[in-house]
């Protein structure tokens, strides 16, 4: 099997140098099938993708090449939206800050130990098994699909209060670009600084339960919704304990409006995943939720970490949308 590593030049240096080491520890007879593609700009993860798919021959089902995504969630989320539906698998070595979607697909010994994958990866020990993604629609206030801010999400897409503090934690990161203290910091740090703004947005929001009642929500106001395929986001928040990326469903997670004593409080039990079950939480299952905002303003929001805005936005939830390798 062909496998194709594309490696985004900026993770985390202490991981790539441990990812590196991997790879020179390997016979180079070991490598003949593999090739190693590092990114030199902004969406080059997704050329090298797409140009990857156009190479690929699939014959009953199984394919001849393996994509391995190097990098953090961003460099993941590239690269599964040029692999959704396509049949051609993709692996993930976490190279980044968070590592989110790696916390729900991988145990921590690989999740932190890039050493450990590419020997599972060299070695073809792994598993090709099909995952869930959520697509992403965004649209205008005529109803019109605006396509750059519509994508695959693998992991989790949010509006409110979280895209404001994604926004600060990038451009803390950006500033500081080689600090593991501010990478490490950022998300949690930021979030502490969002709280004291404006800490709600106006939206209202509508799905199908999973138990197959419809439901549309009567505030006109809540601090944010996260939408969620795996259970991880911001660096370790845990808005959805229970998610499963097989399981054909999302878990949704909405935080009323509440006063900064209340937010305080709720954050911390949000972002360790011990929110379930309080009364300023609206949580449930469903295959598409949509969120329309209520007020003047646009929907901000985020998916994989990527921003995203609209007068409307769809999220569904397609089955199988994704192939990719587990470690065994």
């Amino acid at each position: 099997m062909r496998k194709v590593f594309i490696i985004n030049i900026r993770s985390n240096s202490r991981t790539m140098a441990m990812f590196k080491n991997a790879i020179g520890a390997f016979d180079p007879s070991h490598l003949s099938d593999c090739e190693f593609v590092y990114t030199e700009y902004a969406g080059h993860a997704s050329d090298i993708a797409r140009d990857t798919v156009s190479k690929a021959k699939i014959e009953d089902g199984i394919c001849d090449t393996l994509v391995i995504a190097c990098g953090g969630d961003g460099t993941i989320h590239e690269v599964a939206n040029c692999l959704a539906g396509t049949g051609v698998p993709m692996a993930v070595i976490p190279m980044g800050t968070g590592n989110d979607f790696a916390r729900s697909i991988m145990d921590e010994h690989h999740r932190k130990s890039a050493e450990y994958c590419v020997s599972e990866i060299i070695n073809n020990d792994y598993e090709i098994r099909g995952i869930d993604l959520i697509k992403v629609e965004s649209f205008d206030g005529n109803g019109n699909l605006i396509k750059e801010s519509s994508a695959w999400c693998n992991n989790v897409a949010s509006i409110g209060l979280d895209t404001e503090v994604q926004f600060a934690a990038k451009n803390k990161v950006l500033r500081k670009p080689d600090s593991n203290w501010v990478r490490k910091t950022a998300y949690i740090t930021s979030a502490l600084s969002a709280l004291f703004g404006n800490r709600s947005t106006e939206f209202k929001y509508k799905a199908i339960r999973g138990d197959g009642k419809a439901f549309e929500s009567s505030s006109p106001r809540y601090t944010l919704i996260s939408i969620c395929n795996g259970g991880f986001y911001g660096s370790g928040f845990n808005p959805a304990p229970d998610a499963n990326v097989s399981d054909g469903l999302m878990n949704v997670c909405a935080v009323n409006d509440v006063n900064l004593l209340k937010a305080i409080y709720l954050i911390v039990k949000y972002k360790n995943g011990k929110h379930y079950g309080m009364k300023d939480f609206d949580i449930f299952t469903t295959t598409e939720v949509t969120v329309t905002a209520t007020g003047d303003k646009e929907l901000r929001g985020n998916y994989d970490g990527e921003d995203f805005s609209g007068r409307e936005c769809r999220f569904t939830l397609v089955k199988d949308g994704l192939k990719l390798a587990f470690y065994k």
